[in-house]
């Protein structure tokens, strides 16, 4: 009987514990060696059983059947039920072989659900448990644009980086490329280091060093700024950054702020009597001391080649640290290209043209005439259900940008341009140019034209079978002559125009005594705007001016009723 417990006693023992227990039998304290024997029996007992081949296959095979029901619902694009299946592989099956494929699958149906977090989470797990899968770029890209859905920038860009360095697909590199481009410039300085330092050796760092050193100037680190555009330019000797990186560097030279602002105004010649009322509003300002920089004006004399010497004298003589121009296009251009060469900030106060803000360190209100399209566009489709649109522009470039912008907003809301029609500036009649647009029987018809045509053109439209079509278009049509030449030709027809005077900005010019004007109440805006620009430096003296005049703008929505304009909403766009 002895023997047979001893016996079934050892096999459940580990083999070095048998020779133990035999010098055990050997010791003079039977009692004690018996607990000795009880405690060690004991802990053999608490052992976790060893999974045997049969466990291992059962579980496989369950974690197929879920994978499978899983993936058929994945198929279907039903994410909900698919990510269930998911689920459950990846919390209780982590051994099996449908784990890796249903962790990547529970990561892109946690994306597809817009459960961003998750998505995150599971992305990690697979790009750091499974390095060589087939899945493991795409688990990047995923896990990238998760934290960009999450407005993480730096992650984001961490992890598209990774994907855009390593990736073959090329319709997923440019989509990375261009998500890094955006998100680059949200970064901080200690976040692109971070990024300069792990992708220096690739040559995306082109980009992280520009926008490091971009933005260290920005900030005033002058000798951190011009260390790193010149790593910038020696390492990428053909940077795309070449031309930016220069000015940068010439920011850097321009030395200490002055604190003075010239203005350009058109004093004698021409417009006078606007220049002479807006002379009036800088007094105001300077008077009571509303800016934190001193305004210093000179005389275009309403001629453009003026213009130009007035804005040289204002840089050269005074070194102001930028300027301010309530002038006319005319007299735009010459000034715009000498305050470009010379690296100095252009706010152009009147101005609602986009072409003006394309040009470096040129500045508008905003509201410019494409803006107005598009909110034209949107208002006229949501307010009013208009689907078909048909487009209307004489033949050249800045017509041509407004009718594209508008037609690019409808269709961007998703409904349809069926006509977009060029004429001459010059021609007589519309004949043929308006038959083509009414075979195509639209609901609205966008005038980007400016007053004269549009009101030589609003009576053809009726004449050639359009007069049920609603006329849109811009602030083109704020005149009083449009409804007074036009007649019935333009009732009925709306149009997007920049807010009109505020209430704040009527009372402020009332109190300080002067005229109440379209004129004078934009460049007291701008100039009250401009009160949010202390301690400045010259590196981000753009970066200021930027933020403080393109906050949120408002536009107005003008219907012809009676032959009078009558407002119909304002709209605020941020």
């Amino acid at each position: 009987m002895n023997t047979q417990y001893g016996t079934r006693m050892t096999r459940l023992l580990p083999v070095d514990i048998i020779p133990f227990l035999t010098n055990i039998k050997k010791m003079k304290y039977p009692i004690f060696s018996l607990l000795i024997i009880i405690l060690l029996l004991d802990c053999a007992s608490l052992r976790p059983k060893a999974p045997t081949d049969a466990d291992y296959e059962r579980a496989a095979e369950e974690a197929a059947v879920i994978f499978e029901r899983g993936n058929d619902y994945f198929k279907r694009k039903d994410y909900g039920n698919a990510l269930i299946a998911f689920e459950e592989i990846v919390n209780d099956y982590k051994t099996t072989e449908p784990y890796e494929h249903a962790l990547y699958l529970g990561a892109f149906c946690q994306y597809k659900l817009a459960r961003f977090k998750n998505a995150v989470s599971y992305g990690e797990r697979h790009t750091k448990e499974f390095p060589n899968s087939k899945y493991y770029l795409n688990a990047m890209s995923l896990v990238g644009e998760s934290y960009f859905n999450m407005a993480q920038d730096y992650n984001a860009t961490y992890y598209l980086t990774k994907y855009y360095v390593q990736s073959q697909d090329s319709t997923g590199v440019q989509k990375a490329f261009e998500r890094i481009l955006d998100m680059l410039p949200e970064l901080s300085i200690a976040e692109l280091e971070k990024l300069h330092r792990t992708f220096m050796a690739k040559e995306i760092d082109e980009h992280f060093l520009y926008h490091l050193a971009r933005l260290e100037a920005q900030e005033g680190k002058e000798e951190e700024a011009e260390r790193d555009f010149n790593l910038l330019m020696r390492r990428f000797p053909n940077t795309r950054y070449l031309y930016e990186a220069e000015e940068y560097k010439r920011f850097i030279s321009l030395g200490e702020a002055t604190g003075r602002a010239g203005v350009l105004l058109p004093l004698t010649g021409k417009f006078s009597n606007i220049g002479q009322s807006l002379l009036k509003v800088v007094r105001t300002f300077e008077r009571n001391r509303l800016l934190p920089f001193s305004l210093h004006v000179i005389d275009t004399k309403s001629d453009p080649i003026e213009a130009t010497l007035a804005a040289a004298r204002l840089i050269e003589e005074l070194s102001v640290d930028f300027l301010i121009a309530p002038i006319s296009s005319f007299e735009a251009f010459g000034v715009c290209g000498y305050t470009f060469g010379k690296t100095i900030p252009l706010i152009l106060p009147m101005s609602t043209e986009a072409r003006f803000e394309s040009i470096p360190l040129v500045f508008t209100r905003g509201q410019t005439s494409e803006e107005q399209a598009r909110v034209i566009a949107q208002y006229s489709a949501y307010d009013n259900g208009i689907n078909k649109f048909a487009v209307l522009l004489p033949d050249d470039d800045r017509h041509r940008n407004i009718a594209e912008a508008f037609a690019q907003e409808v269709i961007r809301n998703n409904r349809e341009v069926v006509a977009m029609v060029t004429f001459q500036a010059d021609s007589i009649t519309l004949k043929k140019e308006l038959e083509a647009i009414k075979d195509r029987e639209p609901e609205a018809l966008f005038l980007a034209m400016d007053t004269d045509m549009i009101i030589n053109v609003a009576p053809q439209v009726a004449y050639y079978g359009l007069e049920t079509v609603v006329l849109l278009g811009t602030d083109s049509f704020n005149s009083e002559r449009v409804p007074r030449l036009g007649e019935k030709y333009v009732e009925g027809s709306m149009f997007a125009t920049p807010s009109a005077i505020d209430e704040e900005i009527m009372k402020q010019l009332k109190d300080a005594g002067l005229t109440v004007s379209e004129f004078n109440a934009r460049f007291y805006s701008t100039l009250w705007q401009l009160r949010t620009i202390r301690n400045y430096e010259r590196a981000n003296l753009s970066r200021l001016i930027e933020q403080s005049l393109h906050g949120t703008e408002i536009f107005s929505i003008y219907q012809v009723k009676d032959g009078e304009f009558v407002k119909l909403v304002d709209i605020s766009k941020s």
